[in-house]
């Protein structure tokens, strides 16, 4: 475990996920209803986590 100090997003591995995904893979956020909010960020951290297990493969597979 690491002690990161208090407001410093840029140290935490998850906030370049969560930037990653909100401004990559929801970049239009005007949706008409709850139900289109919820598919969005479906889709949205879907392709994330596609991305994600892609460049651990990669990695493996370098290594």
């Amino acid at each position: 475990m690491f002690y990161l100090p208090p407001r410093s997003p840029e140290l935490n591995d998850i906030e370049l996920v969560w930037r990653q995904a909100k401004y990559q893979d929801y970049p239009q956020r005007a949706q008409t209803s709850i139900d289109a909010i919820g598919e969005a960020v479906d889709r949205a951290m879907t392709r994330q986590r596609d991305r994600i297990r892609q460049s651990a493969t990669n990695f493996t597979r370098a290594a």
